[in-house]
């Protein structure tokens, strides 16, 4: 399995508390999400049974989104 790039667009308060988090537990912004990620699934699987995963052709997709203010 490869890994994915995205960007995503959050609103400031939450990323200075998953800032401040993920200083607290040892990892940086990034990973803290795709822990936070992997814990929602592996919950979700739990409740609802395994997700399989047939669709390969976005393995490196990017995904570009521009910053906007509201």
């Amino acid at each position: 399995m490869g890994t994915v790039f995205f960007n995503l667009r959050i609103d400031e308060s939450l990323n200075e508390r998953l800032v401040q988090i993920s200083e607290e537990e040892g990892r940086s912004k990034n990973k803290q999400i795709e822990y936070i990620l992997k814990e929602y699934v592996r919950k979700y699987e739990q409740e609802k049974g395994a997700i399989n995963v047939t669709q390969h052709d976005n393995i490196n997709a990017t995904v570009n989104i521009k910053k906007t203010k509201l």
